[in-house]
């Protein structure tokens, strides 16, 4: 009968530490993707600042915002200018920003995964307990088979 106590016991830990690691799990996942989120959207305007720049430099395009002219077809900027004129043209691209995002992106993936990773074994843990226990259990009559 002490065998059964100590192997319930060890059960009721197991899914206690179920509990906590799954609300881990689930606070780890939502920060890895309001995370995603926000870097592809950073993601998104680099690809638009870089062809804003790219056509900044290049002799066949035009550029310009709104009514405002920075170059005209067959002149080609200088990289400062034409910086610049990406810089202005994709105002929400933030070079700093999206290297801090991918840096958590990185960090919030590695959490998340190391909860599933624990969740996956203590699951796995739970059912050789569950098992042992209600062995243990019918052993000394105390469940009918």
């Amino acid at each position: 009968m002490s065998n059964t106590a100590a192997l319930l016991g060890t059960l009721l830990t197991t899914n206690a530490d179920i509990n906590y690691y799954t609300q881990q799990q689930i606070y780890w996942s939502n920060l890895y993707d309001a995370n995603a989120a926000k870097l592809a959207k950073q993601v998104q305007y680099e690809e638009k600042w870089e062809r804003a720049f790219d056509d900044a430099q290049d002799v066949d395009k035009t550029c310009k915002i709104g009514n405002t002219v920075y170059k005209e077809k067959g002149k080609v900027l200088s990289d400062q200018d034409a910086d610049n004129y990406a810089h202005k043209k994709v105002e929400q691209y933030d070079a700093e920003l999206k290297l801090e995002l991918e840096d958590l992106d990185m960090e919030y993936d590695t959490m998340k995964t190391m909860y599933e990773t624990m969740l996956e074994k203590l699951r796995a843990d739970e059912e050789a307990q569950k098992q042992a226990t209600s062995t243990a259990a019918q052993d000394t009559g105390l469940l009918q088979s």
